[in-house]
């Protein structure tokens, strides 16, 4: 098997000829030789064996700088400085002789817009990323001595180098919150501060900051390395992962990074850009985007709390999704008819097992991943399996079960439906000539987002299925849009690739809120603003250890780009059925998320694990239904401020330096701790408790002073979960089956 990499800028047309006959990771069922609805072969030998060899799935993520065939243009220095209206500008001289120019605007109260690129380049107020359009809102002076000009705003200044290049930010107290690094080693910068990558493909613009000793960085997107990230580096390329969930490969990469001195930076930029924070000079990071210019948000504030506000004040917040979707939902991949759910919904409610969502990921009459490579969606139901779908679904509404069905934005080649989206030009085309395929070629188009007559077609196909009674769709794929891909707007696939994650969700959601009458979207991938559209799950991720904890740190980087209703496969996806431990420790702490869902290609039910398992998840689901009035608390903060539920301890605890690298525990909302065990066959953990003290939610007479680890019994079955001190927590006084009737009153809980 080969896995070189894809150059940075290789086109889609070498790989457009691959067919992707080879047996991939599936997110649905797939069909037999008779047409019968089987899992998928998920064994090692049979994936991507049969790539081009110098093909790959895998990023490139060559240097930024001093790399062979590459030259850089360095800015030395600006002239024709003006500021007026909130708007800084200047002329930037670059070292190879060449201009460009630079603006920095005042866009809202500590918040700053950077504009760098060559003159006549084009910076929209608006776009599907951002909430509301952007302009310059005054409120900056700039004066101008001794080559450096100072730019005053909100108590902050800026200082900028003029004769000799440089940008500094100050707080109110005059402490440095941010500066452009300016080192040099042998007469050359290590990572020069602002300028451009020249190459035979293209221009493409970077900027470098100093990194200090206390700096400690936090974003990136649902990436599944540490989360505090010093000494990474990351692609913001969103993908398929295949699977796994144990590379940089992600369906949510968010190019968004915060710094604990006092700033955030956003690209402002849907075309891939590479990330390097701290690994090739440890005391600088970078960032370069292969857009043609650099548009970038500078978020300042004196905690990362403060600054997530502030970014999803920009790109938007998410909207309150159903209380229902606060509850559990239950899936596998797959369910094949309806006895076979109605026996496992039957038997929910026997085992007094509240749930309130069940998924179907099989309900058309055709899969397409064995013969095409790829899943596809084609609307014709399978009506053999799935009988009187309205009544179906009915049904299980009065049972108290909500339906999410499975979806994705490809069609299959030689369809109706592709035919007449083909007809109608409501699909993707290709720069080479025709409907573009996707990234590895295989024979299916994607809808046309940016072509509204289009949108509005797929969304009406998406709205009949919610009128026979579907609560809430899957939004699968879209995540391998092609290079070559030319949507109606004149965007390429550079550019759309990202994007195109955003637009699915939002015509999903929208769809949903305007047949349902409410926002909600069970989706994979995303992108900037994404996060407006509750909630999310964490993909296709492996069935181990390793990849659980995988999971939690995905979840928690998520966090940090406002991501607040999230999730993970409990038991994991893909891979051997999980062991009874692995299941256990997975649903302990997975019923804690923001969301909670069961899935994979294994059964996911508790009852298939053992009556340990069974007594687990019936205990803790129930725990989970009886905290659904703080959950529900925890919801509207984070609607109303942009906060995660599941939060990162750095957010709440921003000057704890011993919080700032601790991923492998939680806060669930501001008050609750939850601390899983992430490893096979221990019975106890070192939890680390912030200052103050916590008592034990399981045990009201236990409290702990924080401030410190300590060792904590965790034996199989039980999770350590804890309050803060003086935390009011509402809850029911006992657990409903589902939340769709009448609920139980609610009682306030005090922790001493």
């Amino acid at each position: 098997m080969h896995n070189f990499a894809i150059p940075a800028r290789r086109t889609a047309r070498s790989l457009g000829a691959v067919a992707l006959s080879f047996l991939m990771f599936s997110r649905g069922p797939v069909a037999d030789a008779a047409g019968s609805a089987v899992n998928q072969d998920y064994s090692g030998a049979s994936y991507a064996l049969r790539y081009e060899p110098e093909g790959s799935i895998y990023q490139d993520d060559g240097r930024i700088f001093h790399r062979a065939g590459f030259s850089y243009a360095v800015v030395t220095s600006l002239s024709g400085l003006e500021c007026a209206g909130g708007r800084f500008s200047a002329t930037a001289s670059l070292n190879d002789g060449t201009e460009a120019h630079l603006s920095i605007l005042r866009v809202g109260p500590a918040l700053l817009r950077v504009e760098f690129g060559p003159s006549g380049s084009v910076y929209p107020e608006s776009s599907p990323m951002l909430a509301h359009p952007v302009a310059a809102a005054g409120g900056m002076t700039m004066a101008v001595s001794d080559g450096k000009a100072r730019l005053d705003f909100d108590g902050y200044h800026a200082v900028i180098g003029t004769g000799s290049f440089s940008f500094e930010v100050f707080d109110p107290r005059g402490n440095l919150v941010m500066d452009w690094e300016t080192e040099k080693i042998a007469g050359d910068y290590v990572t020069p501060a602002l300028g451009f990558r020249r190459s035979p493909d293209g221009v493409e613009p970077f900027l470098s900051w100093r990194i200090h000793n206390p700096d400690r960085f936090y974003g990136l997107g649902e990436k599944w390395d540490k989360v505090e990230k010093s000494s990474t580096r990351a692609t913001i390329w969103s993908s398929d992962t295949a699977g796994s969930n144990t590379t940089d490969l992600a369906y949510k990469s968010i190019p968004l990074l915060y710094c604990n001195s006092g700033w955030g930076l956003m690209l402002h930029s849907s075309f891939r850009s590479y990330w390097e924070v701290g690994t090739f000079s440890y005391t600088s990071g970078s960032v370069l985007t292969q857009d043609t210019r650099l548009d970038a948000f500078l978020f300042l504030g004196p905690t990362i709390k403060d600054m997530i506000g502030s970014y999803t004040g920009l790109t938007g917040r998410p909207a309150m999704p159903p209380l229902w979707a606060l509850g559990l939902w239950m899936s596998r991949c797959v369910y094949h008819n309806r006895a076979e759910v109605e026996t496992v919904l039957r038997r929910l409610r026997a085992e007094a097992i509240p749930c309130d969502v069940v998924h179907l990921d099989s309900w058309m009459a055709h899969h397409y991943y064995n013969s095409i490579g790829v899943d596809a969606l084609d609307f014709v139901r399978d009506d053999e399996a799935w009988p009187d779908r309205p009544g179906m679904l009915a049904l299980w509404r009065s049972w108290g079960f909500s339906t999410s069905f499975w979806i994705n934005p490809y069609l299959p080649e030689g369809t109706p439906i592709y035919d007449e989206a083909k007809a109608r030009g409501f699909m993707l085309l290709s720069t080479r000539g025709g409907v573009a395929r996707l990234e590895h070629g295989q024979p299916v188009g994607a809808v046309d987002l940016t072509n509204p007559e289009a949108k509005a077609w797929w969304k009406d196909h998406l709205k009949a299925l919610i009128a026979d009674g579907v609560s809430v769709l899957k939004a699968d794929y879209g995540d391998a849009i092609p290079l070559d891909a030319l949507a109606s707007n004149g965007q390429t696939g550079a550019e759309l690739h990202n994007l195109y994650l955003h637009l699915y969700s939002q015509a999903v959601a929208e769809a949903t809120r305007e047949k349902a009458g409410y926002t909600l979207v069970w989706r994979r991938a995303g992108y900037i603003g994404t996060q407006r559209y509750p909630g999310t799950w964490a993909g296709d991720t492996q069935v181990s250890w390793e990849a659980m904890r995988c999971a939690l740190r995905g979840g928690l980087s998520a966090g940090f780009g406002g991501e607040a209703f999230w999730s993970s496969d409990i038991g994991g996806f893909v891979g051997p059925k999980p062991s009874p431990e692995l299941y256990i420790r997975w649903a302990e702490w997975g019923l804690f998320s923001s969301f909670a869902r069961f899935h994979g290609t294994s059964p996911k039910e508790p009852w298939e694990y053992g009556p340990q398992a069974l007594q687990v998840v019936r205990h803790y689901d129930q725990l989970r239904y009886r905290l659904i009035p703080y959950l529900r608390q925890c919801a509207e903060e984070s609607v109303r401020t942009g906060l995660p539920i599941m939060r990162h301890l750095s957010i709440e605890y921003p000057d704890d330096r011993a919080a700032a690298s601790v991923d492998d525990e939680f806060l669930l909302g501001a008050d609750l701790l939850v601390a899983p065990v992430l490893e096979e066959g221990r019975t106890a953990r070192q939890v680390y408790l912030p200052a103050g003290r916590w008592t034990a939610l399981e045990d009201p007479g236990r409290t702990l002073e924080g401030g410190r680890y300590v060792e904590v019994s965790a034996p199989l079955g039980l999770i350590p979960l804890f309050a803060r001190s003086g935390a009011a927590i509402p809850r029911f006084v006992s657990a409903p089956q589902d939340l769709k009737g009448e609920l139980p009153a609610v009682e306030v809980w005090r922790a001493p």
